[in-house]
């Protein structure tokens, strides 16, 4: 069968639903958030949402209470698992050219919170599942499609889904690249705590989430104009920045930088870093001089002791939030590293030292990294469906930084959906996806879906 002409056969419907989704602005929003919708009212109704596809396309459907939800397709002697999210980073206001919660299609490419990360991919898998049930074969599993509503925050709604659930007896989680990945690195979320006052520094902040590079932040400082406006100017000119200085009652600086998803913070430009860099010019804060001699130019740890390259890749870190108002600090890091590192003798206790030394306190919370061997039967399968739809014998099975759900269940590996050279700006403003590859996605699932179901 040509799993790409079934496919797109159903491209209008399968974009229909894509843009119903997009539609909803499902961030993570603690103030509405209540039984059966633990994360926010926008999350519930694209778990709504979700249940409603599975339900029209009359398939069994099932609510976790409003952490997860899950479609069965077909029927097997096993389940054979398809884990999604249903939950989106936030946007910035400024920075996009196209409707930020929709699927704007522009020539040949889609536009929206979602499109990639992670609805558009949920959705093609989806739908490769569907044409997979309607193919008169003896399959050995039945199909469930898991979707949660909390991945981009910690991801305690599969996490639950699975304390209240079965594990299906492998999957794939369609949110990261293609050919197919076998190893996520390991990661440490710091939480750095502390009392600082300064003379000059009313307040320092930016960053929405630890995984996302921040694209902004700003500076409220005692003082006038005339005080820092030729320096600011001049550092902004110095670093090929943009920024503003303006007079709100206080002195306001804002810096600009670019997003990125915070697994390869090296993309981006941290917009936290670059305003600490110029205020180290003006006070001696011990806040601003830890952020500027540990972050500045350097997203790999080299500064901060903790630098190691591995199996699954070079360290990164990520200053994702800084929130400083009256001497109070809260800053989030994200540090993702190889399966070799120690976390806590190789990282932890590094920047924890370092960070005292700056009167700074740490918390943490650590992940472990995922490996499944390439040579594994799933790997195996996976990646051979994809050869068998892109005739791409080039790239062959890899380790990334970004984490996801195939660290929440046994044997199962992130495969797609964002082909190799392209970028899709996850996590970015005018996130993307070209509707061709998001088809083609949809095909190589497809195969997949039957190169493993098949008896």
């Amino acid at each position: 069968m040509n799993f790409y002409n079934e496919v797109y056969k159903r491209k209008d419907e399968l974009l229909e639903d894509l843009r119903t989704l997009c539609q909803i602005p499902s961030v993570f929003d603690p103030s509405t958030a209540k039984d059966n919708q633990p994360f926010g009212e926008a999350n519930r109704k694209a778990l709504d949402q979700m249940l409603a596809f599975g339900k029209r396309d009359g398939f069994i459907t099932d609510d976790c209470d409003g952490y997860a939800g899950s479609i069965d397709i077909g029927e097997g002697e096993e389940v054979f698992g398809i884990l999604g999210h249903l939950d989106v980073v936030p946007v910035n206001e400024t920075g996009w050219h196209y409707p930020q919660f929709d699927a704007t299609l522009d020539g040949d490419r889609l536009y929206g919170r979602g499109v990639a990360d992670d609805k558009g991919l949920l959705l093609a898998a989806y739908y490769a599942a569907k044409i997979v049930n309607e193919m008169d074969f003896e399959k050995k599993y039945k199909i469930r499609v898991i979707f949660g509503c909390d991945e981009e925050n910690g991801s305690s709604c599969v996490k639950y889904y699975f304390k209240h659930r079965p594990y299906p007896a492998m999957g794939f989680t369609p949110d990261a690249d293609f050919p197919v990945v076998f190893g996520e690195k390991a990661m440490v979320g710091f939480n750095l705590t502390g009392k600082i006052d300064d003379e000059k520094i009313i307040s320092i902040n930016g960053g929405t989430r630890s995984n996302i590079v921040p694209n902004n932040a700003c500076a409220c400082l005692e003082g006038s104009l005339e005080d820092y406006e030729e320096s600011f100017n001049a550092f902004l000119k110095e670093n090929n920045a943009t920024g503003s200085i303006t007079m709100n009652n206080h002195v306001v600086l804002k810096v600009d930088g670019r997003s990125a998803h915070g697994s390869v913070p090296e993309k981006g430009t941290n917009a936290i870093v670059l305003l600490c860099h110029y205020l180290h010019t003006i006070t001696d804060n011990k806040l601003v001089a830890f952020i500027d001699d540990y972050f500045y130019e350097d997203t790999a740890g080299k500064k901060l002791g903790i630098a190691h390259s591995g199996a699954l890749g070079a360290l990164t870190n990520n200053l994702g939030i800084l929130n400083y108002e009256d001497g109070h600090i809260n800053m989030v890091l994200d540090v993702r590293f190889s399966n070799e590192v120690d976390p806590i003798n190789d990282v932890v206790d590094v920047v924890t030292k370092k960070a005292s030394a700056y009167d700074l306190a740490v918390d943490y919370n650590a992940t472990p990294s995922l490996y499944v061997d390439p040579e594994s039967e799933l790997i195996k399968k996976l990646h051979a469906a994809y050869v068998d739809v892109t005739n791409d014998h080039e790239h062959g099975p890899q380790a990334m930084g970004g984490g996801t759900y195939a660290k929440a269940m046994p044997n199962c590996v992130a495969f797609g959906a964002e082909f190799p050279g392209r970028d899709n700006k996850m996590h970015e403003d005018d996130e993307t996806i070209v509707f061709e590859e998001l088809l083609q996605s949809a095909a190589v699932y497809a195969q997949a879906l039957y190169n493993i179901l098949k008896k």
